[in-house]
C-alpha cells in the first residue's frame, strides 16, 4: 500500500531558492516541526527538498501576497509530497 508524506515549507521570497523560514512535516503518520534549530531543518530551501525526492503539490498563492494591507505569517508556503 503506497502512503504519502507531506512538506510545508515557508519562505521569504516565491523562489524555490529561497530560505526556508518554518517548516512542517509529515512522515509516517507523525506531524512534527522538525528539530527546534533552524540549521538542522533537513531542508534549507525547496530546492533542496526537490533535489531529495519531494514534489512540489503546491506554490505559494500570489494573489494573497498582492494585498499589502493584510500580512501572512511567516511568509510563502510550498507543500510538497513524497510517496512511498
Amino acid at each position: 500500500q503506497m502512503s504519502q508524506d507531506l512538506l510545508y515549507l515557508h519562505t521569504e521570497k516565491t523562489s524555490i531558492t529561497s530560505p526556508a523560514r518554518g517548516m512542517r512535516i509529515l512522515l509516517d503518520g507523525v506531524l512534527s516541526d522538525g528539530p527546534e534549530d533552524p540549521e538542522d531543518w533537513p531542508y534549507k530551501t525547496v530546492l533542496d527538498a526537490i533535489q531529495d525526492g519531494w514534489r512540489v503539490i503546491k506554490f505559494p498563492e500570489l494573489a494573497l501576497m498582492a494585498d499589502e494591507g493584510r500580512t501572512y505569517g511567516v511568509g510563502c508556503e510550498f507543500i510538497l509530497e513524497k510517496l512511498r
